[in-house]
């Protein structure tokens, strides 16, 4: 990958974690609030860890789809730059051995399966 997408990807990423920070300091002050009204019986503690769960699941969801959406982002930017995968590389890989090999099966063919020389047979003028 070339330096400028590396760069791209380093942004992400960090972006990425300062929101799953930013989740996981949300639960921590949610469960502070649950448990503040678990304590003054306005929430029974079933229905604290329900409300707890569904956040969880929510902001699990919602990572999983910002992580599509950048992947998405990055992908589009590097067909733009004109970069490949790291996949289409190890597939053009398995083609170039394949082709090595046969280009190697043909050189290594016996003289008597090659066809004859233009002109006709030497006939020892």
């Amino acid at each position: 990958m070339s330096e400028s997408g590396q760069s791209i990807r380093d942004l992400i990423e960090r972006t990425f974690l300062v929101g799953v920070g930013a989740a996981a300091f949300t639960k921590d002050r949610v469960q502070e609030l649950v448990d503040e009204f678990v304590r003054r019986g306005e929430l029974s503690s079933e229905e604290g860890r329900d409300l707890i769960d569904k956040l969880v699941a929510r902001t699990r969801d919602e990572a999983r789809s910002a992580v599509k959406r950048a992947d998405s982002s990055i992908q589009s930017a590097m067909h733009e730059l004109g970069l490949v995968s790291r996949r289409e590389v190890e597939e053009l890989e398995v083609r170039l051995r394949r082709l090595e090999h046969r280009v190697a099966l043909l050189e290594h063919l016996p003289e008597a399966a090659e066809p004859p020389a233009e002109g006709g047979a030497d006939l020892g003028d």
